[in-house]
Formats: structure tokens, sequence, C-alpha cells
């Protein structure tokens, strides 16, 4: 199947779906010192030990708490919220690239975003898949 990300109804029908490569690679862009305030995107890193069967699985509060967390990407990214020896411009460095910019990540979380409160709204499952 490769790496996706599906909003299922209660009857496990997919409502929405989109590919989740933001979230899979996001905490390994991270400052190790800052990396423990995401345990969720932590868990979705490649190398977690939280994917069974090459899958995740997310309830109502867990998409909540994942929303948050991109959210907070974006604001430390966008230079939203000061966060102490956190150097932007130097972590931007190792996220973006002359075809993906600062531009390009926000419309990825926005995309993100919008699938999540969605997903929230509708009391739908959200599974990714690696």
């Amino acid at each position: 199947m490769g790496r996706w990300m599906e909003a299922l109804n209660k009857k496990e029908e997919v409502v929405f779906e989109v590919a989740p490569n933001f979230l899979i690679y996001c905490s390994r862009h991270l400052p190790k010192d800052i990396r423990n305030e995401f345990p969720i995107l932590l868990n979705l890193d490649l190398n977690s030990n939280k994917w069974i069967d090459e899958l995740q699985t997310f309830k109502t509060d867990k998409i909540s708490e994942l929303k948050n967390e991109i959210e907070r990407v974006r604001r430390i990214l966008n230079k939203e919220e000061f966060t102490p020896n956190l150097n932007t411009e130097k972590i931007l460095k190792y996220w973006t690239t002359e075809e993906y910019d600062l531009k390009d990540i926000n419309d990825d979380i926005n995309i993100l975003k919008s699938f999540f409160k969605k997903s929230i709204k509708q009391g739908l499952e959200v599974k990714i898949y690696l």
C-alpha cells in the first residue's frame, strides 16, 4: 500500500485520505532538545517501535494531540513561538530545499490540520500506514 493515512467511519469505510509523509519525517528534523515535547510525532518516525504491522491507529483524543503538535511545529518554524536556545533558521536549513520551502511546509501542515479537524468533528478513526 505504501505510506498512506485514511480516516474511517464506524463501518470502516474510508471517508477521506492523504499522504502522511510530513508526519513520518517530521520528528527527525526537530532539534534533539525539544523532540520529547512531540511524543506522537516521535512515535510516527520510521524507526519508531510504535508501528504494529506497519500501522498506527488514532482515536479522536490522539488525533487532537497530533493536530496540536503539528500546529506547534508550524508556530516554531514561522517564528510565532519562542523556544529558548532554538535557532529557527538552522532548523529551516534542514527542512527546506530549493524545491521545498517554508510555504510548502505550511501548505502540508494546512492539509494535515484540515484532515485532522474533519476527522475530529466527524468522530473518525485515523489509520497511518508505512
